[in-house]
């Protein structure tokens, strides 16, 4: 196995898209087991009242080490193989309920390189509660009885996926909500992504 990038051709859908879900499944199936391992003890956060293996106030990875892992796993795969542009922190303004200018920034975008516009816009969160879900995208058991949006955000594009993983991250299960190319909802419910 290759832990810079995926050994696979960009999976694409039947209209020649880049699938962003099977590229987002196979770069969390490249990521460094030992770097999200040690996230619960060198770079960690507390899940608080959150849940993980039972306990309560468990120190878990923050979003920074998913982060770093996939930002580096899609500039090796995508932009240094396929000529794609990988951007962290890609700057976006909007005009609020307030009226006013605000600076938001998302995680990581994909964009083809002679296009102005991304091709996914991946926001990143690690051990969240609902109301920061809700924020994100306007617990527990996440993997098999996920949380979505509302309809109305899904019908204009967000789409979903939620991870859950051992602390080795040797056992990772995934749950998906997205729509494909015919505009068409499909859910994966508690998929197995590794081993």
């Amino acid at each position: 196995m290759n832990f810079f990038f995926p050994n696979d051709d960009i999976p694409l859908q039947v209209n020649d898209s880049i699938h962003v879900l099977e590229v987002v499944k196979s770069v969390v199936r490249t990521f460094d087991k030992s770097t999200i391992a040690q996230g619960s003890s060198c770079s960690y956060k507390s899940s608080n009242h959150l849940q993980v293996d039972s306990k309560y106030n468990v120190h878990v990875p923050r979003e920074s080490i998913y982060d770093a892992e996939m930002y580096r796993i899609l500039h090796n795969w995508l932009a240094k193989v396929h000529s794609f542009d990988i951007i962290g922190q890609w700057h976006l303004k909007k005009v609020c309920e307030d009226g006013g200018y605000h600076h938001l920034y998302c995680d990581l975008t994909i964009k083809k390189r002679d296009d102005p516009s991304p091709v996914a816009v991946l926001e990143l969160l690690a051990t969240t509660s609902i109301p920061e879900l809700n924020e994100h995208f306007k617990r527990d058991d996440v993997v098999k009885n996920p949380y979505w949006p509302c309809s109305k955000q899904q019908e204009r594009g967000l789409n979903v996926i939620h991870f859950w993983h051992d602390k080795d991250f040797t056992n990772v299960r995934m749950s998906a909500r997205s729509r494909d190319v015919t505009g068409k909802f499909y859910e994966i419910i508690d998929e197995q992504i590794l081993p």
